[in-house]
């Protein structure tokens, strides 16, 4: 089934969709956009996009089962399960990031875990939406795991091809080389990144259009000049400083693993009474 095919099967579908559950790792779990009322203090783009959905369809129901430092294993073995269990009509599955920041990667392995995952969804009825990594350039060490995301993405898109998956193909550096739509890390996108996101994947799964905004940095940067990417050497030193090198020592540790963070929608909820913004 080709990529357009399985959008317009989603497009098709969207009237049945009433239960949206989200699987990754921190990406989706919402880091980089705060929020004081939500749980975990983060909204992301899934929630975003489980507003969107309640919009159109006030009966919607989310969980968010994606947790910060979870490789694609992870998602196997601990979120699938969970996920099928609550008998969604749409899941979106975005797992690899963590494992592309390891000294050591087989790519294939990887890719081994997601088309596990993708198969196990796709088989028991609901839609699936896969979403590729960034292959962004800029700092020296992001074009250094350029490669290795860009073959993460080559595999993603053969897994969503092979099992008639929805995918959002977020890999053209060019249309996320805006700074605004980055948190300081430059690992997770910023609220406006964010925001972006759940747009991209609403205009992937054809939500009607009356439910779609405009893209958010069209809207947010009406009037004033896109900011680049590509950092000066204060900046460089100020993201070693507070960024990299303590994640590395956050790695080294496995400090995140160790967190006690649970996942902030693990039963459904509606997003338009539930949600607190």
């Amino acid at each position: 089934m080709s990529e357009a095919t399985a959008r317009g099967r989603v497009g098709r579908y969207r009237a049945c969709v009433v239960r949206f559950v989200a699987l990754g790792d921190s990406l989706t779990e919402g880091v980089g956009d705060p929020h004081p009322r939500s749980p975990n203090g983060l909204l992301g783009w899934a929630d975003r996009f489980a507003r969107q959905l309640a919009e159109a369809d006030p009966t919607t129901e989310y969980a968010n089962l994606a947790l910060r430092a979870k490789r694609a294993c992870d998602v196997l073995t601990e979120q699938v399960d969970v996920a099928l269990a609550l008998r969604p009509d749409l899941v979106s599955l975005w797992a690899g990031g963590n494992d592309i920041l390891r000294p050591v990667l087989d790519v294939d392995v990887v890719l081994e875990s997601v088309d596990a995952a993708t198969a196990r969804l796709s088989a028991a009825g609901p839609e699936v939406v896969l979403v590729t990594g960034f292959e962004l350039t800029g700092s020296p060490v992001l074009a250094l795991l350029r490669r290795r995301v860009a073959a993460l993405n080559s595999g993603l898109r053969e897994i969503a091809h092979g099992h008639g998956a929805t995918l959002v193909d977020v890999s053209d550096p060019h249309s996320w080389a805006d700074r605004r739509l980055w948190a300081p890390d430059r690992v997770h996108p910023s609220p406006l990144g964010h925001a972006r996101l759940a747009h991209a994947v609403a205009d992937a799964a054809r939500m009607p259009l009356g439910a779609l905004p405009a893209d958010p940095l069209d809207r947010w940067g009406a009037g004033s000049r896109p900011s680049g990417i590509r950092p000066g050497w204060r900046d460089e030193a100020r993201w070693w400083r507070e960024h990299a090198l303590p994640h590395v020592r956050r790695w080294m540790t496995r400090a995140s693993a160790r967190e006690d963070v649970a996942p902030k929608w693990a039963n459904l909820v509606r997003p338009a009474r539930d949600f607190g913004w």
